[in-house]
């Protein structure tokens, strides 16, 4: 049996036990619309919604032939992205990934790199636009380019600038929606990618390259860029510093062990230099520039050794294969030097602070959270929620916290039919809550019901495919 066979056999069983596939017409009825883009709430609203889009909102719609569901006063909402994440990373990871997005209240994700072919992942794309696989939306994202060897396998691999240029046509070729930049590019093969890219009219999104300054990055024309790390590094008035002690070491072919020990000797140099109006002409750059930021933070909870225990629901959800793979000794762990374990807390602290300073310099944010059976402890659906907190805990209120995850994340992806607002014309991935979100975020935790490309999904068929989790993961 092929991968392909096997996930659809799975998944059309799974939502047939839910009763789920099918699009029906329905006429959701008293529901407080909430606008998260301005923080308006219009209330006692009824939405229409046909062939899986949103056609009519109001107080007074009529229709016929429709399926008729009270809202009993839920607040209704945008669905949420995950900006980052990694659903390939085994033969069968989206039959656990999706059903875990939707019952937490996430209808689309941007995956940001695969061990599938294109072709297969464009395969499953396909299905869930049509219907045949219930699941949140995809876009694949993941064509991610880094120098040989490459640090994670099926990487596009180049070398010289004229290598770059060949690689960004293959992505274009192959349907991908960015070209995604690795760790290790030097800066002259970085910038051809990023020249390339620009005239394939392809987002360069991903790593800002080890031995490439954050300026570099920006001047390129850098449209995103993936985890948090580099800002406050890019604060440090050392960092040229750090970037030419890799670059000659590099060089001189240093082993990968020397390089980590020189990455991670970074954070003390960061935390002693980091320079408060350094970081604010960084910062107005990265915002005039609308260089989009996919943080990541909640990926410290990994390295701090924040892990759920095993009896908790998101982890009796996994995979047992999965659960065991996770106990394993991590070569991440393993790279982490008693200094860094010992700076561990000042150096999330300074990012966090970084982060509130992004935020009100005007950088757009996609929330996000690297989830992945390759990435452990870090859970599709419940990391991204996970995220979400960290921001308001971070100075967020929550609103802006959820404009991260429902208004940039379309806008910022083109969508032409999703702009994080709840209007007709719009694509009917929503949210209904049991309490407005703007006062807290707490409500998202446990959906009222999710409604994806139409489909509506109450809180008792949510319910089942927990049950249906848990029993898959025993």
């Amino acid at each position: 049996m092929t991968r392909t066979s096997r996930l659809t056999s799975f998944l059309v069983l799974f939502f047939a036990s839910v009763g789920a596939i099918g699009q029906a017409d329905t006429l959701l009825t008293n529901v407080h619309l909430v606008d998260i883009d301005t923080g308006d709430t219009a209330e006692a609203q009824s939405l229409l919604i046909r062939d899986g889009m949103i056609s009519a909102t109001g107080t007074d719609i009529a229709a016929e032939d429709v399926e008729v569901i009270d809202g009993a006063g839920g607040y209704l909402i945008p669905g949420l992205w995950d900006s980052h994440v990694h659903i390939f990373s085994s033969p069968t990871e989206p039959d656990t990934a999706l059903p875990l997005y939707l019952i937490n209240g996430i209808t689309g994700i941007r995956d940001m790199g695969a061990l599938w072919p294109i072709t297969e992942q464009q395969a499953l794309q396909e299905r869930i636009e049509t219907g045949e696989v219930l699941g949140p939306r995809l876009v694949l994202s993941g064509a991610w380019v880094d120098a040989t060897p490459g640090s994670w396998p099926g990487m596009f691999l180049a070398d010289t600038p004229d290598q770059a240029g060949e690689v960004v046509d293959q992505i274009a070729a192959e349907g991908w929606a960015a070209v995604k930049s690795y760790s290790m590019l030097d800066e002259a093969t970085f910038l051809a990618l990023a020249e390339a890219a620009a005239m394939r009219d392809l987002p360069l999104v991903g790593h800002i390259p080890e031995r490439v300054a954050l300026l570099t990055s920006i001047a390129a024309g850098q449209d995103g860029m993936e985890h948090f790390g580099r800002i406050p590094m890019a604060c440090s008035t050392n960092e040229q510093r750090m970037i030419s002690e890799l670059r000659d070491a590099m060089a001189d072919g240093t082993g990968q062990a020397r390089l980590f020990e020189i990455m991670a000797s970074r954070n003390r140099i960061i935390l002693e230099t980091w320079d408060a109006d350094l970081c604010t002409g960084v910062l107005d750059a990265m915002a005039e520039t609308s260089l989009h930021v996919s943080p990541t933070l909640v990926v410290a909870n990994f390295y701090l050794g924040n892990w759920p225990d095993e009896d908790t629901p998101q982890m009796q959800m996994l995979p047992a294969a999965v659960r065991e793979a996770w106990g394993e000794p991590d070569f991440r762990l393993a790279a982490m030097t008693d200094e860094v374990r010992a700076l561990a807390e000042d150096s999330i602290a300074l990012d966090r602070q970084t982060f509130l300073m992004a935020h009100d310099a005007g950088v757009p944010i996609l929330a996000s959270s690297d989830a992945s059976f390759a990435n452990p402890y870090l859970f599709h659906g419940f990391s991204l929620l996970d995220e979400l907190d960290i921001y308001v805990a971070a100075g967020l209120t929550p609103r802006e916290a959820l404009a991260t995850s429902t208004v940039f994340p379309p806008r910022f992806f083109g969508l032409n039919d999703q702009d994080g607002t709840i209007a007709p014309g719009r694509r009917a991935d929503l949210v209904l809550l049991d309490a407005n979100p703007l006062e807290g975020l707490e409500t998202l935790r446990d959906p009222r019901a999710v409604i994806v490309r139409g489909v509506v999904l109450e809180r008792s068929e949510l319910e089942t495919m927990r049950q249906q989790l848990l029993a898959a993961g025993e």
